[in-house]
């Protein structure tokens, strides 16, 4: 059997829909030194709900333990973005852990610990302060959420602006995997995380002094918010459905304000890649005063608010003055071509890989 000794090894569950954004692009922009091996879902939702199911039931005890005992004939290292990948890997210090969304739990840190690991990644400078005060020995390495800037001034994206813009019209932009409101139920897509309940409360609060606002939602919409856009008095809203990873800057692009408001509180320390694609495309931010909203701030490319009331009258403040906008976007854009550019991190990544 040819062992790849110059390349690391990624295995990992995939959909042809849904995936995070920065392990899609990680994938794509490290093939010339890990070898990813890619367990594809079906298309079908039913079959694919099926299928993610049985690898969360045996992917631990029996997928990892056999696929990994395998891959580690051909491969000195693995790269990982689930660490319980670690222990079915028998290899000292040739595991790279890519954490994009740590909980900070126990378990965690004793897998982290193990004596396999070699590095960890996280996207923050909190992220990996959290991890060492928990206890985690093992080198962590911050590599923030990334954006391939290029794409974006490329001059080959879509225009959107022409098809469904008005020449008045202040484009408010949100984008997230699926679109709920509260009155879906409890087991409503991602928890509710995604509900829009906030969001049409402030924006029409908003549109009350500031009627040319208006809100573009991609991601794919629940049946009860279709049917409050389908309510004639909600004609302000535009839904997209859902647009593949490749194409959501495109759109992002032709945003005037872009809006932050997830409802659900999340595990701290998180970089969202939300976040880094409207400053990479000089979109001001209107956020919620969450946890990853400290990016905002550290790049004073937003917004951040405390209430609704706050929130409202940010957004009719941007939308009645272009230049704040421009000033506080280009702030952002500013920040993410020295920090946030893919051509930047990966360099620092292959080190990692190669090291």
């Amino acid at each position: 059997m040819r062992v790849e000794s110059n390349k690391a090894v990624c295995f990992t569950l995939w959909s042809s829909t849904h995936n995070n954004v920065r392990h899609a692009d990680l994938f794509h922009m490290l093939d010339s030194v890990v070898r990813i091996y890619k367990l594809n879902l079906s298309h079908s939702r039913v079959l694919r709900g099926i299928q993610y199911r049985l690898w969360h039931a045996f992917s631990r005890k029996l997928i990892y333990p056999y696929v990994l005992r395998y891959l580690g004939q051909r491969y000195e290292k693995l790269l990982t973005v689930d660490y319980n990948q670690i222990p079915a890997w028998a290899k000292p210090a040739s595991v790279i852990v890519d954490m994009d969304d740590p909980l900070f739990t126990s378990g965690e840190v004793a897998l982290l610990n193990l004596p396999q690991v070699k590095a960890i990644v996280v996207t923050t400078e909190r992220a990996r302060e959290l991890f060492q005060q928990l206890g985690v020995t093992r080198p962590i390495r911050v590599i923030p959420q990334g954006v391939a800037i290029e794409q974006i001034y490329s001059g080959k994206r879509r225009n959107v602006c022409t098809q469904f813009k008005g020449e008045r019209d202040v484009v408010v932009g949100y984008q997230a995997p699926t679109l709920t409101l509260s009155s879906d139920g409890r087991r409503r897509a991602r928890g509710g995380q995604d509900d829009l309940d906030f969001l049409f409360a402030v924006l029409e609060a908003a549109r009350r002094e500031e009627p040319r606002i208006k809100l573009w939602l991609i991601g794919q919409p629940s049946k009860s918010v279709k049917n409050y856009v389908a309510d004639g008095r909600a004609s302000w809203i535009k839904l997209f459905g859902y647009v593949p990873f490749t194409q959501i800057l495109d759109y992002v692009s032709n945003f005037d304000i872009g809006v932050y408001a997830r409802m659900l509180v999340q595990p701290p320390a998180r970089f969202n890649v939300k976040l880094a694609q409207f400053m990479a495309c000089g979109v001001p931010v209107v956020s919620r005063n969450l946890d990853e909203s400290f990016i905002l701030r550290e790049a004073r490319s937003g917004i951040v608010c405390d209430s609704d009331a706050e929130f409202s009258q940010a957004l009719v403040k941007l939308a009645r003055c272009a230049e704040k906008r421009a000033a506080i976007g280009n702030a952002g854009r500013a920040y993410a071509q020295t920090n946030l550019d893919w051509s930047i991190l990966i360099p620092a990544y292959k080190e990692i890989l190669k090291g």
